[in-house]
């Protein structure tokens, strides 16, 4: 994320509404009610209101952190006093423990490097209450976008392409939900890749 803050302020600035309309959270298990943590550094997270919509319309309590001073001045002006949104860093969340009952990160950690990744994943679990579950989801390997690397920068933009492994990995912590592959072929022969994942925190 470092030397990406600009990169991200300027592309938000650019989107004066959500991307292709509310995002689908059907593969989550958000209720009414629920203390929501959206995190949203990444392009399809808090920054330009997408998932935050999403999980308004279930009912649940929302607050939204995104990196970009941009992106939150876009969801405050859109959203008004309906969430809550604040300015901060995946890898360092400015919230007591146990604070929410799900966290969702929605294209946005793949944005990080190797090595940063692990500790957002702790922080996350960090502000969860125990049995509260994170959900995430990020770009496969193989992706339609990745023209078969790992990782490449586009725009000053990280963009990493994540295996199961990866994830497991980064998650070993934690109770694995569910983890599933999603395919969607193209009408260009190319396939969009990408991971819907389900973890929880252990009961203390």
């Amino acid at each position: 994320m470092e030397g990406q803050q600009e990169a991200w302020d300027s592309l938000y600035r650019g989107q004066d509404r959500p991307w292709r309309g509310v995002a689908d959270i059907s593969w989550t298990e958000i209720r009414p009610g629920d203390r929501v943590l959206e995190l949203g550094c990444g392009e399809l997270g808090c920054g330009n209101g997408k998932t935050a919509e999403a999980l308004l319309g279930r009912g649940a309590a929302v607050t939204g952190l995104d990196f970009s001073r941009a992106a939150v001045d876009s969801c405050i002006s859109r959203y008004g006093d309906r969430a809550e949104f604040v300015q901060g860093d995946v890898r360092r969340l400015p919230f007591p423990d146990s604070s929410f009952d799900a966290v969702v990160a929605v294209h946005v950690l793949e944005h990080l490097t190797a090595e940063e990744f692990p500790g957002a994943v702790e922080e996350a679990f960090r502000v969860l209450r125990p049995g509260g579950r994170f959900y995430f989801r990020c770009f496969a390997e193989g992706d339609m976008r990745s023209d078969g690397k790992k990782e490449d920068v586009r725009n000053g933009i990280l963009y990493r392409y994540l295996s199961e492994e990866d994830i497991l990995s980064a998650f070993s912590g934690s109770e694995k939900v569910s983890v599933r592959l999603c395919e969607d072929p193209t009408r260009f022969g190319t396939v969009r890749r990408r991971f819907e994942c389900i973890f929880e925190k252990t009961q203390m």
